[in-house]
């Protein structure tokens, strides 16, 4: 039987707060995989990408993930990109229900507002959304590919969550 939960989805889709709720309803532990990568090498994200570029942050995130796969009982939120990697998504998948929080590009846009991640930092609102469309178009697929697909753009965290719990009761 799965025993871990993995939450994907685009950034601002709702994984962190949807996954900490589902973990506290489930007794589960909570690990956001961009927050043990930062914890792991002591350095922000942005960070990373910037003086040593995304493929060393992939890299390192692959490191992370195949550490975070080897435990039990948790839910799992992971970056925006890692849906997109096949070899991640297999490490994953090996011991966890995948769920793809999915929502609309405007939502994801008010959502992200003016923060900093590495892929929308320095741009106008137009830019962002173009942004945002193109990057969702690209990992659309991949977003898909889970074993339920829930949209956050009319609901809560915690209906979110509800949706879940019913999806899993029916799995075990």
């Amino acid at each position: 039987m799965k025993t871990n939960i993995v939450l994907i989805g685009f950034m601002g889709s709702g994984k962190s707060i949807t996954g900490k709720l589902l973990a506290y309803k489930l007794g589960y532990s909570f690990v956001d995989t961009d927050s043990e990568i930062e914890k792991t090498y002591k350095q922000k994200i942005k960070d990373m990408f910037a003086s040593e570029g995304e493929a060393v942050f992939r890299a390192r995130e692959t490191e992370t993930i195949r550490k975070i796969a080897a435990r039990k009982n948790q839910v799992i939120s992971t970056g925006g990109g890692v849906a997109t990697k096949e070899e991640d998504m297999k490490i994953l998948r090996d011991n966890a229900i995948v769920v793809s929080l999915a929502a609309m590009p405007h939502t994801i846009l008010k959502r992200t507002g003016n923060d900093k991640r590495p892929l929308l930092a320095k741009k106008t609102k137009e830019e962002r959304l173009k942004t945002i469309i193109e990057l969702m178009g690209k990992r659309a697929k991949y977003y898909k590919n889970a074993d339920l697909i829930v949209k956050t753009d009319d609901t809560t965290p915690l209906q979110n969550v509800e949706i879940i719990l019913k999806y899993l009761k029916g799995v075990k």
